[in-house]
């Protein structure tokens, strides 16, 4: 068989695609991981904000605090593979 080098550059980069490509789809779903985090500490910022607005804390708004706390710490399980 004879190959030039077009042939052989053409193989190439279409490995390298469909290796880029399998790396992407991973990187893809951690991205979704990381954005679900992100959005589970904001909400547990802004819980914990408007918690404090009025200077007192009870019951009800600490149980709401642990639930949201406890989102963040679900989603960053998820996110490093042990959930």
């Amino acid at each position: 068989m004879n190959f030039d080098i077009w042939t052989i550059v053409s193989a190439v980069l279409g490995l390298v695609a469909v290796v880029a490509g399998g790396f992407f789809l991973k990187a893809k779903g951690k991205l979704k991981q990381i954005a679900d985090l992100i959005k589970e500490a904001y909400e547990v910022i802004a819980k914990v904000y408007s918690v404090l607005e009025d200077n007192k804390v009870d019951k009800t708004e600490v149980a709401e605090l642990k639930k949201e706390a406890a989102d963040v710490v679900k989603a960053l399980k998820v996110l490093l593979g042990k959930e």
